[in-house]
């Protein structure tokens, strides 16, 4: 027998909350190709599984699933390649407990930014008259030091994988402490 031509599975594949992907193996000249699920949650399966363009469903969002796409003939070594299917989960929707918020002083409070349940969320700045550092910028609860008094927009935004992400702003307004009064 010839030996079966190289496996190729295709380019590892992303997508947002759609638990079907189409597969895009090589057409083998040589030997017979067949999907197998290397890994992944127990609802993958594949439609046809002797096809190298096959359809596959079952991929839950968050999750993932490894397929290999053998190329056999006869008693030659079978040819192997895997691909990777990815399923984002949509983002938690973005959204700021308490806006607008004031300061007296260059340091904010929490700016209240909600703790994602399906990817990451982070800290930026939108607009304001200077620039500004965040304590903790992944974390919804994180506070923002300004280097200039004024009004300020930060956004919070989660993301996760190729979705689209989520935002939310909060505008901050930091205050210089007035001069102290006094008498002469």
């Amino acid at each position: 027998n010839q030996a079966p031509s190289t496996s190729l599975a295709g380019a590892d594949q992303v997508q947002c909350n759609n638990s079907t992907f189409n597969l895009a193996g090589n057409n083998p000249p040589v030997g017979v190709g067949t999907w197998t699920i290397v890994s992944g949650p127990g609802t993958v399966g594949i439609t046809t599984p002797s096809s190298y363009g096959s359809q596959v469903t079952g991929v839950t969002a968050g999750t993932s699933a490894t397929l290999r796409w053998t190329i056999s003939n006869g008693a030659c070594p079978s040819s192997t390649d895997d691909v990777v299917l990815t399923n984002y989960a949509t983002p938690t929707t973005a959204t700021i407990t308490a806006t607008p918020l004031t300061s007296c002083g260059l340091t904010s409070g929490s700016l209240g930014g909600n703790t994602p349940t399906a990817g990451t969320g982070s800290w930026s700045q939108i607009s304001g008259p200077g620039t500004s550092t965040f304590s903790a910028g992944t974390s919804g609860s994180s506070t923002a030091t300004a280097t200039a008094y004024g009004t300020y927009v930060y956004r919070w935004t989660i993301s996760n994988g190729t979705c689209t992400p989520t935002t939310a702003d909060v505008t901050v307004t930091y205050y210089q402490s007035p001069t102290t009064a006094s008498i002469s």
